[in-house]
């Protein structure tokens, strides 16, 4: 996933009393060398600076919104959109996907009715860079802030992501963070190499229990990689030997173009399901993203990832390929044949 980054540890106990960590001196906050303005004084908390959102959020010019029921807080700036929580310590960043999250050993919280979210982890999300100068209290954000970005009301047309990651959080946390439930699948090809998955049941139900499914009924067995592109992906499941189609039942595409909260991005190594032009035409053919290609994000059900054996996957993809006699592109001149499927 491009630009994950953590910032400390995830805090080890509920802040119950914050007022009793802040520290008694103010705290001074400058953007580029320029002072905040704010009604509410800057506190650290837990050796922390926590500013007020509104404020910091003027100052690095993005858009805010904030919804009441979930306690969430979206944040937009130059196409992407940052959503946290209150007392929630994982942030994300959706552009259009996860493309980056971070986690804060101290979450947003309310302090005197003002909402503040802590300093280095906000400011970094947007690549800035953060100092601190203990004789005078002084936080200071440096940052290209480029030309001034008119987006009002772009954090607010966005909500029903923000409430949507909101219901997902648990799973995409431990998505992110890799603790998420996986299940184990191997490709084994005729020629005995192996490439390792782990499929996310949490994220594209659906699309998991269709492919473990047909992986034990045998269905896979003796079907090749029949589409192959460098720098893009492998394709295969769909197809005999003899270019013969293999059926399978349709499924529901679980992504978000079809109205299904899917945000696992299509980087390298992303395990996902080919269709046709329909979104719900997805059946028994996959593919594996060779390099990065995130134009499918949003389009595509992606339910799982290589976890070993990409190098097989760049011999596929790098191999030469042709055209045959029924028009089919893009087809490996020693086509990988896979033997088995199997389910851990």
């Amino acid at each position: 996933m491009k630009k994950k980054f953590i910032f400390g540890f995830i805090m080890s106990a509920m802040l119950v009393f914050f007022a009793m960590c802040a520290s008694a001196g103010a705290v001074d906050v400058k953007v580029n060398g320029k002072l905040i303005e704010t009604d509410t004084e800057p506190v650290v908390v837990n050796d922390r600076t926590m500013v007020p959102l509104r404020a910091i959020c003027e100052s690095l010019n993005c858009d805010v919104a904030w919804d009441q029921e979930s306690k969430g807080i979206a944040i937009y700036r130059k196409d992407s959109l940052y959503c946290m929580w209150i007392d929630r310590d994982t942030a994300f960043e959706l552009c259009p996907s996860i493309q980056g999250f971070c986690v804060m050993d101290v979450p947003p919280m309310v302090i005197n009715d003002r909402t503040m979210i802590p300093l280095r982890a906000f400011a970094q999300l947007f690549g800035a860079k953060v100092s601190w100068t203990q004789e005078t209290l002084t936080a200071g954000v440096d940052m290209d802030l480029g030309e001034f970005e008119k987006n009002e009301g772009e954090a607010e047309d966005c909500r029903s992501y923000l409430l949507k990651l909101g219901e997902s959080y648990d799973v995409y946390r431990a998505y992110v963070n890799g603790t998420l439930k996986t299940i184990d699948a191997t490709i084994e090809l005729e020629n005995g190499k192996k490439i390792e998955l782990e499929l996310y049941p949490d994220i594209a139900p659906i699309t998991v229990a269709n492919f473990i499914k047909l992986a034990n009924e045998g269905y896979y067995d003796g079907l090749i990689f029949h589409r192959v592109i460098k720098d893009f992906m492998i394709q295969g499941g769909g197809y005999t030997t003899s270019f013969e189609n293999k059926p399978a039942d349709t499924i529901k595409g679980e992504f978000v173009l079809n109205n299904w909260y899917n945000l696992i991005p299509h980087d390298a190594g992303t395990l996902s399901m080919a269709r046709a032009a329909d979104y719900d035409s997805a059946s028994g053919q996959f593919f594996i993203v060779h390099k990065d290609s995130n134009f499918l994000d949003y389009q595509y059900a992606a339910f799982g990832h290589v976890v070993n054996g990409m190098d097989i996957v760049d011999e596929i993809a790098q191999a030469p390929t042709q055209t045959i006699w029924n028009g089919m592109s893009d087809v490996p001149v020693n086509i990988p044949v896979i033997k088995t499927i199997t389910i851990k």
